[in-house]
């Protein structure tokens, strides 16, 4: 008789079984399958039936939350997890974000690769340490395959770099050109790894968060323990700096938040002379703090409440800049030291680099209070802009504007302060003509429609911002005409 030969079960239905009795399991029973599995998959070479087992518990599993045991590739990884995000590629690729979904084709390019041995015999040796349970052994392994998945990664990147070919191949392998910009972000991140990753923890666990969570509230004290870390990284390179500015408000859930580091450093800077204890360099420190405010900028956009404590920051860093030009030039005048008047030099120049930002955003939001609509009359026509007669400016945004104000002046403060006056003239004519037209727009408004709510709400709003402005040109002139129109209709 001839054998029938056992169709094996479709495996669908396989899982579908598996995970119905996985469901039936106690909470216990659960956590030592999961226990077991994960340490085989840890201790030998991955088996697809591992991940297929994890697969089906990992819903129970997200809810419980045990210890895990991490793979050799997972243990790599930590020192991505900060800048990883879920779902799609971006269009655009945005420093510090890193798609999950690179991971695994990125490690499988590596074990593809000429420098797979040197990352196969440690992920073997991790895998024994696994097996023999030398649990305080797996970190140092850990470390050893980030700086060898570094080294790996970097040099693929560097040939594909001197070859079209080599280029083409290694981006199908990882899935397009937009995932190779991500490789070559995982280089730079795990040759940080081993000052970043102890920095940005050092700022969790003062903040009271344990695991990977994200911090909820950034307290005084780990607020602290950011300025600390900062102080020791800030000399040690720029993409150092920059990704644990990157990592911290990542790590925020309201990444406005980092604005009290931005303070707190501010005020350092007030304070650094050639022979500050902190040794800070005065235009690393300026340069940091303002790229960090345009990625708070960029963060916060949402709330307005963050754009006004944005907009105050940045005012905050201006005077405090101000003061520290004017400390260094005090210092170089009372005793001439060519070290000294380099810090100065370099500082004064990153300063003056900042300026036309900070008035841009000042002279944007200072008329944020007299708001306008794009209209497009036809298509193919320009679109333009008109007074939006329908919009009463609400107290945040108010308060925006009067923030701008004080942005505005800090900067017209400082210019002066480096006899930079003339640079100023532009701006200011261009601050002065946006409010002229809308003022006057309103004031024309009213006398068509005297009981007008949203006109007089506009000009309540921008006296506010007049009054905050210092005087110059017809500045004072537009505060007195508001006022008069006001007094006209306030009936």
């Amino acid at each position: 008789m001839k054998e029938t030969a056992v169709t094996p079960p479709e495996p669908t239905s396989a899982v579908s079984k598996l995970q119905a009795h996985f469901e039936q399991l106690d909470e216990n029973s659960l956590l030592r399958v999961a226990r077991a599995v994960e340490l085989a998959r840890a201790a030998e070479r991955r088996d697809p039936t591992d991940e297929q087992i994890l697969e089906t518990l990992r819903p129970r599993l997200r809810n419980l939350r045990p210890a895990r045991v991490p793979t050799f590739q997972r243990s790599i990884c930590v020192a991505l997890e900060i800048f990883l995000y879920d779902g799609d590629l971006h269009e655009e690729k945005r420093k510090g974000a890193l798609a999950r979904q690179v991971l695994n084709p990125w490690w499988r390019v590596l074990l593809a690769s000429p420098h797979r041995a040197a990352l196969a015999a440690l992920e073997g040796e991790y895998g024994k340490a696994v097996r023999e349970q030398r649990w305080s052994d797996l970190p140092a392994i850990a470390d050893r395959g980030v700086i060898a998945a570094a080294e790996a990664t970097n040099a693929l990147l560097a040939e594909a770099q001197k070859s079209y070919g080599r280029r083409g191949e290694l981006s199908s392998m990882l899935g397009g050109d937009r995932a190779l910009e991500d490789m070559r972000e995982i280089g730079v991140l795990l040759g940080l790894h081993s000052q970043l990753t102890p920095a940005l923890e050092r700022v969790r666990r003062m903040a009271g968060v344990e695991g990977a969570g994200r911090i909820a509230d950034f307290t005084p004290a780990s607020v602290v323990a950011a300025r600390t870390a900062y102080m020791n990284i800030h000399d040690r390179g720029a993409d150092l700096v920059e990704y644990f500015f990157f990592g911290l408000m990542t790590l925020l859930m309201q990444p406005f938040q980092a604005l009290r580091l931005v303070r707190m450093l501010s005020q350092d800077l007030s304070h650094v002379s050639g022979n500050h204890p902190a040794r800070l360099i005065p235009a690393r420190l300026f340069s940091d703090l303002t790229r960090t405010l345009s990625e708070i900028g960029k963060a916060s956009a949402g709330p307005v409440m963050a754009r006004r404590v944005w907009l105050l920051t940045c005012a905050r860093l201006v005077s405090d800049a101000q003061l520290m030009i004017k400390g260094l030039a005090e210092e170089v005048q009372v005793e001439p030291n060519p070290e000294w008047q380099k810090l100065l030099t370099e500082a004064r120049g990153r300063v003056m680099q900042a300026v036309d930002t900070f008035l841009m955003a000042a002279i944007q939001d200072a008329v944020v209070v007299l708001p306008v609509k794009p209209l497009q009359e036809k298509k193919g026509v320009e679109v333009r802009l008109e007074p939006d007669m329908a919009h009463i400016p609400t107290e945040e945004e108010v308060g925006i504007a009067q923030a701008a104000t004080v942005l505005f002046t800090a900067v017209k403060k400082l210019m002066e302060q480096e006899g930079q006056d003339r640079l100023m003239r532009s701006k200011e004519a261009d601050l002065e003509q946006r409010l002229e037209i809308g003022i006057n727009f309103r004031v024309e408004y009213l006398r068509a429609r005297p009981k007008h709510a949203v006109a007089l709400a506009h000009l309540r709003g921008v006296q506010k911002v007049l009054k905050g402005l210092p005087s110059f040109n017809i500045i004072r002139d537009l505060e007195y005409r508001v006022e008069r129109t006001l007094d006209r209709y306030k009936n």
